[in-house]
């Protein structure tokens, strides 16, 4: 989701284009290939451009440390295996979640092709972005897009301490035809993502009451300006049922099992690689449905405008002019963002230029 804050004092703008040059040559500089680390810098560019400043330029860190201490396999051998025309699980051999998930949801939109429908689980894999690039990647080609993934040792089930699964984000993306509003949903089933509270932090402001449980103490980032691994987040709806939590528990692990027991990837082996000391062993769940396998895309298109159109003419809460179809904030940001420059605040701004001094990147900044 579109960050809505206030940008810090300080914030600088730089055009996409030379955002994108760094975060190319910063994997680049550690041994990424030149076809990978293209795909990676577009992927965080996109996420920066949307107004998702915790998934950019923000997650550079989090890739680095794992590539450099070999946990991210820089050459890995991926490997498809397959028991259906519609199904099929990736294997990612450890390695970048983003190079994984654009070859699972390449084979996903394949089969989906040829058989109306296709899904990929995959194991063995990383962080992967933001969940809505691969879902908007399956929409843009006019399929209905699906992804998750899961994590570990970031969030507690209702009534639980310990903090068990990762955010587990989720996207549903449902394309609206030529020139219309799509559906695009975008979410955490935590109550939010780690960047979020990375984000906060980093420019100076309070976390929210209810995003971490009552009983632990301020988060902190450690040295590389990462959320410490030992801060527990809640899921969507807070920490006991009266809010709904075990709702997002429910969702969260709904995502947590599509995104293991079809691949094998396994939990436990999430929750001792989340602090960085391990391997991550995240797993992800890729999908696309073709739309004229249950009518003809006109009429789906045609009925979506129509349900939108009423849910932007009711009524609205006092002080709104304005109720927003899922993905339209992030599409307003994209315009402005690409317009004006992607911001950059302080905090992102001094980890650019720690990398750029220690892998010789060469960039004036």
């Amino acid at each position: 989701m579109v960050e809505t804050g206030p940008l810090p004092p300080g914030t600088v703008r730089f055009p996409p284009g030379v955002v994108q040059s760094f975060i190319f040559a910063s994997f680049q500089a550690v041994g990424v290939s030149e076809a990978e680390a293209r795909l990676v810098s577009e992927v965080l560019l996109s996420a920066d451009l949307r107004g998702i400043r915790s998934h950019g330029l923000a997650r550079i860190n989090y890739f680095l440390v794992r590539l450099e201490r070999g946990l991210i396999n820089k050459s890995p051998k991926m490997k498809v295996t397959s028991n259906s025309d519609t199904t099929a699980v990736l294997d990612a051999d450890n390695g970048i979640g983003i190079i994984a998930s654009n070859r699972a949801m390449e084979e996903a939109m394949a089969r989906a092709e040829r058989h109306g429908s296709g899904f990929v689980a995959v194991r063995n894999s990383s962080h992967f972005g933001y969940a809505g690039y691969w879902a908007k990647k399956a929409m843009e080609r006019g399929y209905i897009g699906i992804s998750m993934s899961n994590g570990g040792a970031r969030t507690t089930p209702t009534y639980g301490l310990e903090p068990l699964f990762g955010t587990n984000p989720m996207s549903v993306a449902i394309p609206g035809g030529p020139g219309r509003t799509p559906f695009y949903l975008d979410m955490a089933t935590a109550v939010v993502a780690v960047g979020k509270i990375e984000t906060a932090l980093r420019e100076g402001r309070p976390v929210p009451r209810g995003w971490v449980p009552r009983a632990y103490g301020t988060p902190r980032l450690d040295e590389r300006s990462i959320l410490m691994h030992d801060v527990p987040l809640l899921p969507l709806g807070g920490e006991d049922t009266e809010m709904g939590g075990h709702k997002g528990y429910g969702l969260s692990l709904m995502v947590e099992l599509l995104c293991s027991i079809l691949s094998g990837s396994d939990l436990d082996a999430r929750i001792a690689g989340a602090s960085g000391e391990g391997t991550p062993a995240t797993g992800h769940f890729m999908g696309a449905i073709k739309l004229s396998g249950f009518r003809e895309p006109g009429l789906v298109f045609g009925q979506m405008q129509k349900t939108f159109e009423r849910i932007r003419g009711s009524r609205k809460a006092e002080g709104r002019d304005r109720i927003y179809i899922h993905g339209e904030p992030e599409a307003i940001a994209e315009e402005e963002n690409r317009r004006i420059g992607v911001p950059v605040t302080p905090a992102i701004m001094e980890q650019m230029k720690k990398l750029n001094d220690r892998l010789r990147l060469g960039f004036e900044l």
